[in-house]
Formats: C-alpha cells, structure tokens, sequence
C-alpha cells in the first residue's frame, strides 16, 4: 500500500511540476529560517551545562542601600563565604574581563591574547575545567602558575610539550605553565583560554578592592533564595552587623539595606538577575521564525488546494472504483507528507551554506548536530516536520477526499461556504503576518537611522582610541605621553578619561555625592584638561578646565547638564561637591556641559561628574588615551603613533580604534536584528502573493462559466474586476485591520528598551497598509485580465 501511495505520489507532482516546485521551495524557506533560529535557540539555552557539576556554581553579586547593582565583589568575600558557609564547598575570585586582550610573550614570539584572567588557587575547584596535561590537582598552588588551553598550547608552542615553560605578561612578569586545560565542549560566559595567579595578589587583597567577580561552589545543588539567604547572612553578620547594632532579621526589614545575591552559572548569559540579556532577542527571531513557518505551511495549504481542481476527477473515478475517503485521505497525507520531507531536506542544504554566515554574524559556533545533545535536536526536527505536515497537509487531504462522486464528474467543484471560509480565513492570517513584518520592518528601520543620525553631542570623528596598558602612561607619565604625541603631524589633540564613549562595556558605576547637606548618585569620571576640546563637547555655563592647581588637583569638577538638573544647579561657580566619606574635600563645580551620549540609546545619559587627578579620596584609573587627529592623511598619521608607541610602551605592541567605528558597535545587535526582519518580512510578503496567486486562481477557475455568461451579457474588464476583486480586497484590507494594532503593540513593546526613541505615528501604519493592498491588488489584477481574456466558446462548450 505505502509503496503504491509513493508511485502515486511522484507521479502527482511530476504532473504538476510548477505547483509542486513552488509549493516545496515555498516550505523550504520557512523551515529553513525556522530550524537556523531554533538552533541558535539550543545554543543560548546551553550557556555552561558542559558539566553537571556547574549546576552548584553561582556567581556572587551586591546590591546596597540605593539599589545599585554591582557585579564586581571585594577581594576578600570569596574567603568570607567559604569559611563561614556551611553549604558552600569552595569559591573563587577572578578577574572581571576576560574580552580584554593582554600581551604574551614565548621566546621571540608576541601575541595579544583575549579569554586571560586572573584567579586564586582556588578556580578549579569551582570550575571543572578538564586538566589534560600538568597537575590535575592544584594547578595554580605555585604563586607564578598559569593553565592554559589546548587550543592556546597549540598556538603558543605548537608540537612542544608546554608544561614547565614560561610565558612573560605585559613584557614584565614571566609565569610556569602548570597544566592544560580541554576547552568546553559547549558554549560558556567566561571564554577563557589562560588562568593565572596576580603577581599583585597579596597587595590586592583587602576589602576596598572591588575587582573581582566572586563564584561559589555548592556541596549540593541548592534553590538559588535558598543560598542568596545564607550568604546575605554571612555577609551581614561578618561585615555590617558592628556598623549598624541590629539584629540580621532587624536588619532585612529596612527600606534601604545592602545585601548579596546570586545567579546560578547557567543563568547568567540569558537570565540574569540584573544586567542585559541576548534571549529578547532571541526571543523575537524565534517569534518571526515561527511566524514565517506558520505563513509557509499556510501557503503549502492553499496551493494544494487550488491544485486540487485538476485532480477532482480522478477523485471522483477513485470513489466510484471503490476507493474510500480514509484511503484517498491517507494518499493525500503522503503526498503531501513527502513533499514536507523534500523541502526538509532541501532546507538542510540551505542551512549548510547559510549556517556560516550566520556564525559570523552573531559570533557563535553553531552546527547542525552538535549543540547539545544530538539526539535532542533530532527530536525537535522530527516534531517540527511532524508539526509542519500536519498543518500543511491536513486540511488539503480532508478537502480532497471529500469530494462528491456525482457532483465533480459533472464538473460542479464546489464544497460550500464551509471551506470557502477556512481558506478566506488561511488567507487573512498570511496576511496578517505579512502586514506585521511590514510595519516592523518600518519602525526597525526608522529607529535605527534616527540612532545612527542623532546628535551624541560629541564629535567622535578623527577620534582615534588608543589602550595605555601600563598605568603609569595614564597617570604619573600622561602629560609627557601627551606632549610626545602631540609632537607626531596631524595630532590636533590628546585627552584621556576613565570612561570612553562607544566602549561596549563601559564602567555605569555611580558615587554618593555629597552637596548642601543632601546625597546625589552621580557617576564619576576621571579626564584630562583638553577632554572636552578633543571631543568638541560644547560648554552650556561656566568654563572648562584649564592650568590652575584646583583643577589638576581634583579641587574643581565639571557637571553635565543631567547632573545640574538633579543637584538643582542653574549656574556653574559657587557651589560645592564632595566624594563621599570626603566631606573635607570640597569640590567647586565651575562648569557645566551639554549632555552627551557614551553608552548608546539604550540607556539614558547618566548625570555624571568630571574631574582631573586622583586626589580627592577615591583612585580611578583605566580607560583610554584619545587622540584628535586633523589633516586628510590620517593613515600617516595613525604610523607616526604606533611607531612612537613602540617606545611608550616597548614590547606590549599598541590598540587603537576610531570612536565612531566604536560606537557604531553598540549598535551592532540591532542591526542585525534589522537584517533578519527585512529578510524574513520580504519572504513572508512573497509567501502571502503566492498564496493569494494560489486562492485567486482556484477560486476564478471555479467561476470561468460566470465569466463567460457576463461577457456575453456585456460586462467589461472593470465590471468584472469589482465582481471578482472585491472579495479578495476585503480579506486583505481584513487582514490590516487586524495586523495593526499587533504591529503597534509589539513595535512599541520593542522600542521601550531604548531610552531615546523614534515616536510612532500613523503614516508608517498607513503606508504598510497601502503597499500590502496595491501588491495584492496587482496580484489579483492578473488573473481578472486572464480570466476576461479567455475564449468563451472553450469555457461554455461542456454546457
């Protein structure tokens, strides 16, 4: 029987090659899109479950009295935890940014590494790293130890065995490689490639040092409130309990009290507790996916059942041979089954090629079968056919048996308003879809010019970042580094700060500032005098920085103008700030600049407080060196700095980047995120043409007779285009109706995640709506001029 269903089946779609070919391809392309999204979906969701053990891995955060959140810990809390928890088996301390590329040295050889952190000799204890080579049992004991992975072992010493050789860091400090690590089978949040142990580590341990992400280790897998309890506890107890006299359960019933929290590992990339997350995104490809894969099957539905016409005979003979309707409803399913598995596999194909493309346009590493369990993403590919066969193939395999024997071997097709009101309905939802990915592919476009072109009240033009590396170029050396920069043609300027606008991850910290008695959260940021000339940053009131002892000794802060409005200040000059615990240290706020935009549109600006040097009680160093250039060689200009750099800083060779390439990263995201929209809206407007192709033609076909008989009684091309168009319109003009307020609900959803955004307005409604009804109308306009062209004498002569 099956065998005779397939012999059946070919020779159906040989028959019907064109319908076939649009039908499959159709199909494909939904699916296609659907499965690279719900790869990438696996992927996301199996953030650090390459071992079972990181399920008792959580990582350590703060929130204090005022509600800010920081990630970065004090040195000394991952020993805090550790001695005094009782669940807790082990913790660690490491750096915060493994992103940030360091200068290593082997012999003659120097690279500029990412994925290197530094840690205590407890990592691995927390983080099952698979040792391969070296000590598996403590391989950071030794004060100078460094774990490498396989992959930077092999970059760094090829074929050699690496165990016992030395690795030199920032051209200074040289450390024994003591084991190496496998890299994980899966993706993580860390990305490391090189553990080591801080020379600086003792120095650094000490309760005002805040540069550390700390994570603890479980004896067993605990619920997360659970353990946040017991570690706030600890915390309370052991750090806050002298300063306060209250009891912890006192305590906790504060309005405002600072306490620790924790994200389990895997939690930490899609579902934090605090911070950005990629799964909104996600999120929204999954939804357009699903939406593309929907309309397909939609499509594949209506165009079997327009192809169905040719085929009503046959049904009719089939009946009166004896076939029943359970046997023509089972032949139908796997015709139309087999065609869902041909585009199945002609969407593999698909996604071989477009696999890579999109690895490197989200920066992820994804094949077909190895995200995960293999046997999970089959399952999910079976459900998916099974799912999309079902919803293509239903409807069409139940309209075709139903077929009247008598009633279609006279030539009369029709099945009543019943099913002419579930394909009118197939045909509003496609609609509907195609009006949802137009209106989004308006607001997405328009959001993203309106950031691309909004003033950020800096020039970031000719702007060129360079990294300091060694501190004492930002601080002790900087006006020497200056003056030798500013020797090179073409350096209009030189300025650093702690905070650098475009920087992806930028320092959002912020200070309780004291002023008239009261306290203000502002964020603090460190420059040099020329700041805000290099950046062409415009004065609203006061002055700027200039030689004077106040201003290069922190003695003298310049606001913008976000933070005037919160400290209530008009003017510049007369009134004072100061750090805080530094009430002694009055600070003269003596200008006042125009808001400018450092962290992209997502976030509002914050109000912030502009100082030089380090010497009002709190140390801020790091950042970046900008350099103005002027003059069309810039790439002269650009080889004079680096061949000066080499001198700077010998041996740790120089990053640079243009701010306004930088700034254009953060947008990055959403630019892709532009890209797949307009690439999935474009395929299902395609897919909603076709399928009022489809509808117009079978349902005109059925009404060639009437056709015929009103050109006979007189009727013209545009008596018949209001006769056969109208319905057709009205489903599609349905469909607007319906597809927008859905699109200005989840375009207005989407734009609250930025804090500067375009407003919605009715034109961009009233333009989608007019695109998609004059292609429909085109559409349908094709077959009312074929249909009134037909010979009349062909298509009445059965009667």
């Amino acid at each position: 029987m099956i065998k005779n269903y397939l012999k059946l089946t070919f020779r159906s779609l040989w028959k019907i090659k064109g319908y076939s070919a649009i039908n499959i391809l159709g199909l494909t392309v939904g699916l296609t899109s659907f499965l690279m999204i719900l790869l990438y979906l696996n992927y996301e969701l199996n953030y650090d479950r390459w071992d079972p053990e990181l399920e008792k891995v959580y990582r350590v955060s703060l929130r204090d009295a005022e509600n800010d959140i920081s990630p970065n810990t004090q040195a000394p809390l991952a020993t805090l935890l550790r001695e005094n928890g009782s669940q807790i088996e082990s913790s660690t301390k490491i750096s915060t940014d493994a992103t940030f590329e360091i200068p290593l040295s082997v012999g003659e050889k120097t690279f500029s590494q990412s994925g290197t952190i530094s840690a205590d000799s407890l990592f691995f204890s927390v983080f099952p790293y698979k040792i391969v080579a070296g000590d598996a049992l403590n391989p950071l004991l030794k004060p100078n130890a460094m774990v490498i992975s396989e992959s930077m072992a092999n970059k760094l010493f090829g074929n050699e065995n690496p165990i016992g050789k030395s690795i030199k860091t920032f051209n200074s400090f040289d450390f024994e490689v003591t084991a190496i690590m496998e890299n994980p089978e899966g993706p993580t949040h860390l990305n490391i490639e090189i553990v080591y142990r801080s020379p600086f580590e003792k120095q650094n341990y000490h309760w005002e040092n805040w540069s550390f992400h700390t994570y603890v280790k479980t004896k067993n897998i605990l619920a997360g409130n659970d353990l946040e309890t017991a570690i706030d506890r600890i915390y309370y107890t052991e750090r806050l309990m002298k300063e306060t006299g209250k009891t912890y359960d006192q305590y906790i019933k504060s309005a405002n009290r600072t306490s620790l929290f924790v994200d389990a590992v895997h939690d930490i990339h899609n579902f934090p507790k605090h911070g950005t997350s990629n799964i909104g995104t996600i999120s929204i490809l999954l939804v357009l996916a699903i939406l593309l894969l929907f309309t397909g099957a939609i499509n594949f539905s209506n165009l079997s059942i327009a192809s169905s016409l040719r085929r009503a005979k046959e049904v009719g003979i089939k009946k009166v041979l004896g076939s029943s309707r359970a046997n023509l409803f089972w032949q139908f399913m796997v015709e139309i089954a087999l065609q869902c598995t041909i585009a199945l596999f002609l969407s593999f194909l698909l996604l071989s090629v477009a696999i890579p493309y999109f690895n490197q346009e989200f920066g992820v590493s994804l094949n077909l079968f190895g995200i995960g369990s293999s046997w999970s993403i089959i399952a999910q590919i079976a459900g998916c056919l099974v799912t999309v066969t079902l919803l293509s193939g239903l409807y069409p395999a139940v309209f075709l048996s139903r077929y009247n024997t008598t009633k279609v071997l006279k030539g009369d097709y029709s099945t009543g308003k019943q099913g002419l009101a579930l394909r009118n309905g197939l045909i509003v939802v496609q609609f509907v879809v195609a009006t949802f990915f137009i209106i989004s592919i308006v607001v997405v476009n328009r959001q993203l010019t309106y950031m691309q072109q909004s003033d950020k009240g800096f020039s970031s033009e000719q702007v060129l970042r360079v990294q300091a590396l060694m501190m004492k170029n930002r601080e002790e050396n900087f006006e020497q580094v200056k003056t030798e920069l500013l020797r090179i043609p073409g350096v209009e300027s030189v300025a650093k700060t702690t905070k650098v606008p475009g920087d992806v991850l930028s320092d959002t910290s912020t200070m309780n500032f004291k002023h008239a008695g009261a306290s203000y959260r502002l964020g603090s940021v460190k420059v040099s005098q020329d700041y805000f000339k290099t950046l062409n940053i415009d004065l609203v009131d006061g002055r700027s920085f200039n030689d004077s002892h106040a201003d290069q000794h922190t003695r003298s802060a310049i606001i913008n103008e976000a933070a005037a409005q919160k400290l209530g200040l008009k003017h510049a000059g007369g009134a004072y700030i100061s750090y805080p615990d530094c009430d002694s240290v009055p600070i003269e706020v003596v200008g006042i600049v125009k808001n400018f935009n450092v962290l992209g549109f997502e976030q509002e600006i914050q109000p912030t407080v502009f100082t030089i040097g380090n010497d009002a009680c709190v140390f801020q160093s790091g950042g970046a060196i900008l350099v103005k250039l002027s003059g069309s060689d810039s790439h002269k200009t650009v080889a004079g700095i680096e061949k000066l750099w080499k001198d700077i800083e010998p041996g740790l060779g120089i990053r640079h980047s243009f701010l306004d390439e930088n700034f254009q990263q953060l947008f990055a995201s959403h630019l892709r995120l532009k890209r797949i929209v307009t690439f999935f809206g474009f395929t299902a407007i395609a897919m909603a043409i076709i399928g009022l192709f489809a509808l117009t033609a079978f349902l005109i076909g059925r009404r060639t007779k009437e056709i015929s008989i009103r050109k006979i009684l007189g009727a013209d091309l545009s008596d018949l285009g209001m006769l056969l168009g109208k319905d057709f319109l009205r489903l599609v003009a349905l469909a607007v109706l319906i597809a927008i307020p859905l699109g200005w609900w989840a375009t207005n959803a989407w734009l609250q995640g930025f804090a500067y955004k375009i407003s919605l307005s009715v034109w961009q409604f009233v333009l989608s709506a007019a695109v998609l009804l004059i292609v429909a109308a085109c559409t349908i306009c094709i077959h009312i001029v074929k249909a009134s062209r037909s010979n009349i004498s062909d298509n009445l002569r059965n009667e």
